[in-house]
């Protein structure tokens, strides 16, 4: 995937800072996973999943050419009752093959989430029932363990072939007593050098967790904004979404963007390949600072030297 345009100018509604201590524990859900799943499950049931996901790519065309992300990228989201989803479709610049690797094994699906600045840890194991992932998810600077959260995900692989991938991860408990996390991601080629992927995410919210990210939006959270744009203000000028909506989009697209700098990345050692990644994940997010910006990249690095140092993660 490339992203040539530059960046998207989207004036920053002031810093984006973390609050301390108990301001993180609140606002946690702004950092709970941000893969996504909309109304797109009606294609889970399809008879051909990889000719509905080829169908879906022909009918966003317009959206995709017309990306205000300066790229074929399309991100929808909803908060709407109980469920929080979102999803997001895009055209990448890498091979199927590439792509798919990704999703090889537990181990190498911890690699790709590692890069979140809010994943602090993932732990893959295996056992005769499957594979599975414990994600740490805390503050973007180290504080107290009890500021930290585990998300339980079971791994499944429900179809790899040279011409279609679907992964699924569930989990039945996150922060907050949220509940019933799913993240499904889907691959086709489009030719030799592209595919197409669908990353999707749905999670089940209680009254409690509202609460709470309410508490963290009228706070730490109280500038940030995502990238759906919801109006215009007096001036004329876009005004983009806020709340947990925004914090769903800026989770969705740092994870997608994961994606994409895991596929870039082949080459070297595993130490090499994952320093490569970290550094193209950072590239990649600071196109869109007014959403993703929250350190420098020595800051960033440091961070994630740290998490690697305590065993948060060993890739291979």
């Amino acid at each position: 995937m490339h992203f040539n345009t530059g960046h998207i100018f989207w004036r920053r509604r002031g810093g984006c800072g973390v609050g301390a201590g108990r301001a993180w524990a609140v606002g946690i859900l702004a950092a709970a996973l941000g893969l996504p799943g909309l109304q797109g499950h009606a294609q889970d049931l399809a008879a051909d999943p990889a000719a509905a996901l080829h169908a879906r790519r022909v009918a966003l065309q317009p959206q995709l050419r017309a990306s205000a992300f300066g790229a074929p990228l399309h991100l929808a989201s909803s908060d709407g009752g109980d469920m929080v989803e979102g999803e997001v479709h895009a055209e990448v610049a890498h091979p199927f093959a590439d792509v798919a690797a990704a999703f090889k094994s537990a181990t190498t699906v911890c690699e790709l989430l590692f890069l979140h600045l809010n994943v602090r840890a993932c732990q893959p194991s295996g056992t005769a029932a499957g594979e599975s992932l414990t994600l740490t998810i805390g503050p973007k600077r180290a504080q107290a363990s009890d500021l930290r959260y585990r998300l339980d995900y079971a791994l499944r692989v429900e179809a790899l072939t040279p011409a279609y991938l679907r992964v699924t991860l569930n989990a039945p408990q996150g922060p907050l007593t949220t509940r019933d996390y799913r993240i499904v991601v889907e691959v086709v080629p489009v030719d030799a050098g592209r595919a197409f992927v669908r990353l999707g995410y749905a999670y089940q919210n209680t009254t409690l967790a509202r609460f709470a990210m309410e508490a963290y939006l009228s706070t730490a959270g109280r500038a940030k904004i995502g990238f759906t744009v919801v109006g215009q203000d007096d001036a004329g000028r876009p005004v983009l979404v806020q709340g947990e909506r925004a914090a769903l989009e800026r989770n969705v697209i740092r994870y997608f963007l994961a994606l994409v700098a895991c596929s870039s990345v082949k080459a070297g050692s595993p130490q090499e390949r994952m320093e490569a990644r970290l550094r193209a994940w950072f590239a990649l997010t600071e196109r869109y600072p007014a959403q993703l910006h929250e350190l420098s990249l020595d800051e960033y690095l440091q961070e994630k030297h740290d998490d690697l140092a305590a065993n948060a993660l060993h890739p291979r």
